[in-house]
């Protein structure tokens, strides 16, 4: 077990789980589903900075519709210098709301160890307990050497959209947190992710034809069922001829893999696209997924008629959904301090790797992208849950007071 100087003891004395648990439930009772984050990005900013930190809020704008904008708040609490600064980035947008709860939704129910609700794992009640953790800091009067920064960005759900803008707006850190549901194990590696978008043109016949045209007439929507089996299954990594180049990760051993997401086909239309992504590992990059899909497309000589047009990443160039993968070295600094903290609040080793992170990614990808050294972690298990998204979404009070310790002692180990 890792030895606590006094002022982690102190500081982990000073969580105050009362504070924490009011803190998720004041963000769980504020709707915010993507691009409508407005009213609990206004209310966090007054709340960061009723706490000590200097607060900026930052216009967010939609990636292909421009006129939509939301807004988030950026949160600094400045060091005195000379220290290594630490971002805490993690999302206040909410899945969408399946059907079937068995609670409100926006109540915030506290009952036998767990808090219930909207973002109660994913992310609010993760990012109050990080948040949390830093103030207990500032409550014990322990001045960091280097700046924290505190992220809870908008459009999480649209590909990391305002982690995105908050870099290109200038936002840095040495190193970050990426609160995502991990059951407070450390996301040390993650997939990547690479959307496919295959468009095929087609002629249109009507139900009377010429025995010519019907000869050289193919179904698109047939067409494409027959490009499917020239890119295999989905969800298993057993594809034709192992036709994704890559280097096996010891931590991913079931990807790469593929997911056939939409066949899109007007009923006049000559167009038919199909859209599929590719979940990466270390190694693998977006000219290598291309190159790849080149290949599986030039070496199809069973498909008559075959008129097509590859686009990826299927957004375009700037396709908020491309995901490089991530993986950060288990002696890194960032990965010591938090395995240390994660230890000492839970009285267990840490686990590290891909772990409960397995097959996802996050923000922590795009952070890593951008050079800031990153590990996703936070608390809630999508497990309890026979599918994800799900209704009735809740976590653990003891998760998040375990996060709530474990970043603060990893902003004490790396800011001081």
């Amino acid at each position: 077990m890792p030895q606590q100087t006094g002022d982690q003891r102190k500081v982990f004395d000073a969580v105050s789980e009362p504070d924490l648990v009011a803190l998720a439930r004041r963000l769980i009772r504020i709707p915010s589903f993507v691009f409508q984050e407005h009213d609990v990005a206004d209310d966090l900013a007054g709340y960061l900075k009723e706490t000590g930190f200097e607060v900026e809020m930052m216009e967010v704008r939609h990636p292909w519709e421009p006129v939509k904008v939301t807004r988030q708040p950026i949160a600094v609490l400045k060091g005195t210098g000379g220290g290594k600064s630490l971002m805490i980035n993690g999302h206040i947008d909410t899945n969408v709301m399946m059907s079937g709860w068995t609670v409100d939704p926006y109540e915030g129910l506290l009952e036998d160890g767990w808090l219930w609700g909207l973002g109660a794992q994913d992310d609010k009640g993760g990012m109050a307990a990080a948040i949390t953790g830093i103030r207990a800091i500032i409550d014990s009067g322990i001045k960091l050497a280097g700046d924290v920064v505190v992220c809870p960005v908008a459009a999480h759900k649209l590909g990391g959209t305002g982690t995105r803008t908050a870099l290109r707006n200038g936002v840095s850190a040495d190193y970050a947190i990426n609160i995502e549901h991990a059951a407070n194990t450390l996301g040390t590696v993650c997939n990547g992710s690479v959307r496919v978008m295959v468009s095929t043109t087609t002629p249109g016949l009507f139900f009377r034809f010429t025995d010519e045209a019907r000869s050289k007439y193919t179904n698109a929507i047939e067409q494409q069922a027959a490009l499917i089996r020239h890119f295999g299954p989905s969800l298993t990594n057993k594809l034709p001829g192992d036709w994704l180049t890559h280097t096996p990760h010891p931590e991913l051993t079931d990807f790469p893999m593929i997911r056939y997401d939409t066949i899109h086909k007007d009923h006049y239309g000559r167009e038919c696209d199909l859209m599929f992504q590719v979940r990466t590992v270390p190694g693998m990059t977006l000219e290598s997924v291309r190159r790849d899909v080149e290949k599986v497309m030039d070496g199809i000589t069973n498909i008559p008629n075959l008129d097509y047009r590859l686009t990826i990443p299927a957004n375009g160039p700037d396709d908020p959904y491309f995901m490089d993968p991530m993986e950060i070295a288990h002696d890194h600094p960032l990965v010591v301090a938090l395995a240390a903290g994660q230890e000492l609040a839970s009285g267990k080793p840490a686990q590290l790797g891909s772990v409960e992170r397995i097959g996802n990614y996050g923000d922590g990808n795009v952070l890593a992208a951008a050079g800031i050294p990153s590990v996703q972690y936070g608390p809630g298990d999508i497990k309890v849950y026979p599918e994800w998204p799900a209704p009735d979404e809740r976590v653990l009070v003891s998760e998040l007071m375990v996060t709530a310790r474990a970043v603060a002692h990893t902003a004490l180990a790396i800011c001081s």
